[in-house]
């Protein structure tokens, strides 16, 4: 191991629970454990604007699991829904995903910085992973 290595572990700074939490337990994480969902939202994003119906015709499951599904990405913020007429259209709501993605991304940033932000910065640019570093360092 690295003197680099060692150092940067003795000078570690650990987050507290409750910033863990607020990274790991993001609803995003929650809203896309189910393949179905993720599937739905490729869907949308493909297709643009569809009814529970026409919607529900890609996939094998019931429409009311289907209907279910939709409920909770609209709750969680990645669908939106308007009234035509009868029918009830979906669509991604793209920047609302973004900007959900984007939190997760700068909470693991920040929880990142707490340890080797001396080298963390460095091999962030670069694109490399810790791992990658540690191997570099054999």
């Amino acid at each position: 191991m690295s003197r680099d290595h060692i150092s940067c572990i003795q000078n570690k700074k650990k987050p507290n629970k409750e910033q863990l939490d607020e990274i790991f337990d993001s609803s995003i994480f929650k809203l896309l454990s189910e393949p179905i969902r993720i599937d739905i939202l490729k869907l949308l994003a493909l297709k643009g604007e569809l009814d529970i119906t026409q919607i529900s015709g890609h996939f094998n499951q019931d429409r009311s699991v289907i209907s279910r599904h939709l409920k909770l990405l609209f709750e969680g913020g990645l669908l939106i829904k308007t009234k035509q007429s009868r029918s009830t259209i979906y669509q991604v709501d793209g920047l609302a995903f973004l900007h959900k993605v984007e939190k997760v991304v700068s909470g693991v940033k920040e929880m990142l910085s707490f340890c080797c932000d001396e080298i963390y910065t460095d091999l962030y640019s670069q694109g490399l992973t810790y791992k990658d570093y540690i191997e570099k360092q054999k």
